[in-house]
């Protein structure tokens, strides 16, 4: 058994043409549109992630400086003990010269 259906009207046929390449344009704008949705989605991703970590290296380097200067204050105070512990040395010194000079100019 075979079916025959009439031949298309060439109006019918330009107008079934007309709408399925706009159907066709249709699929191929919302595809366009949708990579270029994915384009954006994946370019504020890679900016909130290097945002983050930017943020986090912003964090680490305020703690390595506030490391560094606990450091530094520390290193300051040992310099300083070790001055003062020099000058008790050298004045130590200085006054054993000048009692050394004294017992000798009362030996003399």
């Amino acid at each position: 058994m075979q079916i025959v259906r009439p031949k298309m009207t060439r109006t019918t046929y330009q107008a079934l043409k007309r709408y399925i390449m706009r159907e066709r344009e249709k699929k191929k704008q919302e595809q366009e549109q949708d990579k270029e949705q994915e384009r954006l989605k994946k370019e504020r991703e890679l900016k909130k992630k290097k945002e983050q970590e930017d943020s986090l290296s912003l964090e680490q380097t305020k703690e390595q400086i506030f490391e560094l200067e606990e450091k530094l204050k520390s290193l300051k105070q040992e310099k300083h003990e070790l001055f003062q512990q020099l000058k008790k040395v050298l004045n130590q010194e200085s006054e054993m010269k000048q009692k050394a000079q004294v017992k000798e100019q009362k030996y003399d």
